[in-house]
């Protein structure tokens, strides 16, 4: 048996040492999931200029996090004029957190305990006509034929020292694996949680996701493209300053984060394999921040390799030297992103109210520094031509490094996979993917979005793999607590599989029904 976790125990509380000497007034509170609709909402809010605190390329956020967020938003939006479009935005989201703001305020308005049994409720029914891509998700798998999904959510606070979150879902798939009269159904926690904070620190252990970076349509290394991780994390949840010349670097944040993966043989890395991760955000300017991500992954049950000292640890997580074959050899990634915010654009040109750009360069553990490299870029137009709540989004992604296309996710012992899933970019290895977006808010209740994605997969290969896929989505309030939204996709793929003039057309259809209580 690999006799480690007392070897883990002793690096956790370590790090919670360190960590502590950075401590701010905090409090117990949920994380809001990575696909809610609060991420892009509060963008919105950023890119007028309303928060200047704010380090939105690590999530999820916690609640009481998004509470003091909008509470600086609400302050400054007293001091200046903004339009009546945004004005209402924040109405809507301050209600949505009014307890988490007033927390903020320090009126103490929100319970020491409180429990929400079901916070949310929904239901959804897609149909794939054809083996249609399916990304982003959270790992959840949709077949060929009809699929239906019906999941809640439930949270509580205890004595404001611990949170918990709880995600169950009830899935329905008719062609389980693709199979004719293989249908199936299974009830399963998607997500749950548990998590201690004691000022500025938190810990947490559980099932949940995470996403690393400032792309919108994938990342490099950490994205809720695959399932949530079974984890233990420590962060922490308000961005704060760093003591003496470093506080010139500005809102600081970190994330640390040890899962042991998945047996499946889906995903190709032996049984009881570890993944550690480490990010550290900062922001020296309202309008810049930068962050710096980084995963190792290594260990597990594999033959004639023995158990791993406190040493050996520490030899693997901070060490750049090639180990093929030995015990401290491991699979490492890391990343550096930027994103810049340029407000007030429509002064000088009538193109848009504000504009984001925004880049990341990862590189493989080859090499020092890594050789083979992988990277992304993004622009978004907010209110484009100054019409309130149009934005266009356009992002690209390069996975096929020239001096080893296949190198991204990719590895003989430890591919960067969970449960069969690509847990970085969903384009995977030897890709490229450009990603266009139009969407639009309407009144704050109708929302749609229009969309393009082009991806290649195979670059280096003979016969290289072309998607195209189309799509469009809404989203519509029918009741103060009651969401519909539909969406549908059509996928053309040309030399599917990388077989030449094999052709592949799908097709996607979905629907939901979100009930918020």
């Amino acid at each position: 048996m690999n006799k480690t976790p007392r070897n883990h125990k002793l690096l956790v509380m370590f790090v919670a040492t360190v960590v502590l000497l950075f401590a701010a007034t905090a409090h117990a509170s949920a994380n809001i999931p990575i696909d809610s609709p609060f991420y892009t909402n509060l963008d919105a809010i950023i890119s007028e200029g309303l928060i200047k605190s704010s380090l939105s390329s690590t999530r999820p956020f916690t609640r009481s996090e998004a509470g003091r967020l909008l509470a600086e938003a609400i302050e400054q939006a007293e001091k200046e004029k903004i339009s009546s479009f945004s004005a209402g935005f924040l109405k809507r989201m301050s209600k949505e957190y009014k307890d988490e703001i007033s927390e903020a305020r320090a009126h103490g308005s929100t319970p020491d305990t409180f429990i929400k049994p079901v916070e949310e409720f929904s239901i959804s029914c897609n149909f794939l006509d054809g083996p249609h891509s399916v990304f982003n998700n959270e790992g959840i798998d949709y077949y060929d034929g009809h699929n239906a999904m019906a999941q809640f959510q439930s949270r509580g606070k205890l004595w404001n020292v611990f949170s918990f979150y709880i995600q169950p879902i009830l899935l329905y798939n008719q062609k389980l694996e693709n199979i004719d009269g293989n249908n199936d159904t299974g009830v399963s926690l998607h997500k749950g949680y548990v998590k201690f904070s004691v000022d500025n620190f938190e810990i947490e252990a559980g099932r949940d996701s995470i996403w690393w970076g400032p792309g919108y349509h994938g990342s490099l290394l950490m994205s809720n493209n695959a399932k949530p991780f079974d984890m233990i994390k420590i962060s922490n949840p308000r961005a704060t300053l760093l003591p003496w010349i470093l506080s010139w670097l500005g809102p600081f944040k970190y994330n640390m984060f040890l899962s042991e993966l998945d047996e499946e043989s889906a995903s190709g890395h032996p049984p009881d394999s570890k993944l550690f991760g480490l990010r550290f955000d900062f922001k020296p300017h309202p309008l810049f921040e930068f962050g710096l991500s980084y995963l190792c992954q290594f260990g597990g049950d594999r033959p004639g390799i023995g158990s791993l000292s406190f040493s050996d640890y520490i030899n693997i997580l901070f060490s750049n030297e090639c180990r093929n074959g030995d015990k401290r050899d491991s699979n490492k990634e890391f990343a550096i992103d930027v994103a810049i915010t340029i407000p007030n654009v429509s002064r000088i040109l009538p193109l848009a109210e504000s504009v984001k750009i925004y880049a990341e360069w990862g590189g493989e553990d080859a090499g020092y520094p890594p050789d083979k490299r992988a990277y992304l870029l993004g622009a978004v137009l907010n209110d484009i031509f100054t019409l309130n709540g149009v934005k266009l989004r356009s992002e690209y992604a390069n996975l096929s490094p020239s001096s080893a296309g296949g190198a991204w996710y990719t590895h003989g012992w430890w591919p960067m996979k969970y449960h069969g899933r690509i847990f970085g970019h969903h384009a995977g290895t030897d890709s490229d993917d450009l990603f266009i977006e139009l969407s639009q808010i309407l009144e704050n209740k109708f929302s749609y979005k229009i969309g393009f994605d082009k991806e290649r997969s195979g670059i280096s290969q003979t016969n290289t793999q072309e998607k195209y896929q189309y799509f469009f989505e809404t989203s519509y309030d029918i009741a103060k607590h009651l969401n519909l939204a539909v969406s549908y996709s059509y996928e053309e793929i040309n030399n599917y599989e990388n077989v030449k003039d094999r052709k592949q057309n799908n097709h996607f259809l979905g629907m939901e029904v979100t009930c918020d209580f």
